[in-house]
């Protein structure tokens, strides 16, 4: 066996008739992460050098859908040249078992997964399957039909293809009173909270003691409400750092989205992550506590996602940015918002389950019985141009930061000034790619990206007059020129 590789030893105890599977993990010779941040707290590396991250986000999809075939999601984004892919922790399913609420995405009862098993018997939960029983994980053999072995076999088949896996952790999408009432922490289902969302849920996000750790303590029926969903969520997330961190290319993300209420919780789970040596994204405000930040930038026909990107990359401390699932979502405009953000010195990974040509196009078309399910394929490949080009083809990208002033309007410019230029062109003007170089260093070398195929143009016509270079564009799309000047 590998230094990386994991055993798992489930061991059954039958207590008055039910099944109670306790999943150990135990690690060989556990690595520590192989993610790390970079010298300019810019890019992370991963490997032999700096890493941006450009991927894809099956969001609850994969880990909640036992019929999706992740194993060809995986593929496909390797394939493309990805180098990260990103899911949620977890949703449970939003249909009932006698078919008479689907899901618009799936319209049919899948076999739905969450990480708790559920009760052999008794009452009946929103979906008409049994209560969860929050104390029992859902462990198995079998990772096409239990939650714990398909995630563990999910990190282990990115590792085999060299992605770096984000596990967005908290709060399972209980944010609509539609989704809260199938929420697996609610009283309705078996879990220890009620509430009516007024507009959005508000107790699933708090817990009883912030800076104190009491999973470790032993369960009491008598607890407060707050007191048994921190409990639940400090089992949730140790067994998550357990069963993934030593496989070395994971990292975590605090929230799904912050739109709405994070309850007390941050800074306990923060500390509860770090102190555990994982790598922990999260929103701007903790800046100084974690290791990357996260937001949805909007988009703006003239600048693509570069403004609010080049501003989130400027503050101090240096922290790696990264676009989790900010859209849009449709046509040219996703390509644009890839390049303008990896142009601004950010990392970036599509939302691809919503908001499409179709409630099916995307993650979805992963499940061979979702009728006309389209995987969104095109989307994958302009996202593996991106990676391609930054990850391989250019040198100095630890040392590049933003510059929009060395170029013109309507473009945006990466650059080490005297050394390496990223000019990425927005579509709509057949205007020339024009550059401003720093300093008298010759022009090493000229090449034009095409965003859309990956191809690169290397015998390109261009003219110098003193620091100003132009090159004409082919056409009016959008191009990425790459210009690399020999140091004075």
């Amino acid at each position: 066996m590998s230094g990386n590789t994991l055993f798992h030893v489930r061991f059954v105890w039958r207590i008055a008739g039910a099944v109670l599977l306790l999943g150990v993990s135990c690690a060989l010779a556990q690595p520590s992460s192989n993610i790390a941040i970079s010298p300019s707290g810019h890019y992370i590396t991963h490997g032999e050098r700096p890493t941006v991250l450009v991927g894809d986000s099956g969001t609850q999809c994969v880990l909640q859908n036992a019929n999706l075939d992740y194993r060809r999601w995986i593929d496909d984004c390797s394939k493309a040249g990805l180098s990260t892919v990103h899911v949620w922790s977890f949703v449970a399913p939003r249909q009932k078992a006698d078919g008479s609420l689907l899901e618009e995405r799936y319209a049919y009862v899948y076999p739905a997964l969450t990480p708790w098993a559920r009760q052999a018997s008794g009452e009946r939960a929103a979906d008409g399957g049994f209560h969860y029983d929050l104390r029992t994980w859902d462990e198995g053999d079998d990772p096409s039909a239990h939650y714990w072995p398909r995630l563990r076999d999910l990190c282990v088949y990115a590792k085999e293809k060299g992605l770096v896996l984000g596990i967005t952790v908290f709060f399972g999408w209980p944010k609509h009173a539609p989704d809260w009432e199938f929420h697996p922490f609610n009283v309705r289902n078996g879990g220890p909270l009620t509430d009516a969302p007024n507009p959005h849920v508000s107790q699933v996000q708090h817990i009883a003691a912030p800076g104190r750790e009491i999973w470790q303590e032993a369960w009491s029926d008598s607890w407060e409400p707050a007191m048994k969903n921190q409990w639940l969520w400090e089992q949730f997330a140790k067994k998550l750092i357990d069963e993934t961190t030593p496989f070395g290319n994971i990292f975590f993300v605090f929230m799904d989205e912050h739109s709405y209420d994070e309850g007390n919780g941050g800074d306990h789970f923060l500390q509860f992550f770090k102190s555990r040596g994982a790598m922990w994204v999260d929103w701007d405000q903790r800046r100084a506590g974690v290791d990357m930040v996260f937001a949805d930038i909007g988009y703006r026909k003239e600048s693509g996602k570069n403004v609010g990107t080049v501003k989130l990359v400027q503050r101090e401390p240096a922290r790696p940015f990264i676009i989790l699932e900010g859209g849009p979502y449709m046509g040219d405009a996703v390509r644009t918002a890839i390049w303008t953000c990896l142009a601004g010195g950010g990392h970036y990974v599509l939302h691809n389950d919503a908001e499409q040509e179709t409630v099916t196009t995307g993650i979805m078309g992963y499940d061979p019985k979702v009728p006309g399910g389209d995987t969104g394929q095109t989307r994958r490949e302009w996202l593996g141009h991106a990676s391609r080009f930054f990850n391989e083809a250019v040198e100095r990208l630890d040392s590049m930061a933003p510059h929009n002033e060395l170029t013109r309007e309507g473009a945006i410019c990466l650059a080490d000034p005297g050394r390496e230029y990223v000019v990425y062109a927005m579509p709509g003007s057949e205007d020339p790619m024009e550059l401003t170089l720093h300093g008298a260093g010759k022009v090493q070398s000229v090449r034009l990206y095409n965003p859309r195929t990956g191809e690169s143009l290397v015998d390109v016509l261009f003219t110098a007059k003193g620091s100003e270079v132009s090159v004409p564009k082919p056409d009016a799309q959008d191009w990425v020129l790459h210009v690399q000047q020999t140091p004075e």
